[in-house]
């Protein structure tokens, strides 16, 4: 008997192998965590075109949870006193470890391969549209 493997998006144990990933409660699961994502990401995209730096304030300390690479991720960047605002979720879009683990994360749950651009930002773009950072 095969070994019981556990889906992270469903929070259940199964039996049927890969199969789980194609049943409809799975895509359901699956394309309901990326819609809570996608706002954040789109937010991060719009900072690359306009930077906010704002003062530090604690509340610049927030986190939010990388659904592709299963880690939580600083949500702004802050330096001193100075804080870019989406810069830390921008930075983490445009590292290599989070193309690699979005790549995987696509390929293991069968998401929609159209949207996997949505949650990638190239290397060019933020380094294009950050303040420069000492």
């Amino acid at each position: 008997m095969a070994p019981a493997l556990r889906c992270p998006l469903c929070r259940q144990s199964f039996f049927s192998g890969r199969g789980h990933v194609y049943s409809r409660k799975h895509q359901r699961q699956l394309r309901t965590a990326l819609e809570r994502l996608l706002p954040q990401v789109e937010a991060a995209r719009k900072a690359i075109r306009t930077a906010q730096v704002e003062r530090y304030s604690p509340e610049h300390d927030q986190c939010c949870w990388c659904l592709c690479c299963g880690c939580e991720v600083q949500k702004h960047l802050s330096h001193g006193n100075m804080t870019v605002l989406h810069g830390g979720l921008l930075e983490h879009l445009a590292s290599p470890d989070h193309r690699k683990a979005t790549n995987k994360f696509w390929w293991e749950n069968k998401a929609d391969v159209l949207l996997k651009e949505k949650f990638l930002v190239s290397q060019h773009d933020y380094t294009r549209g950050l303040p420069i950072r000492k």
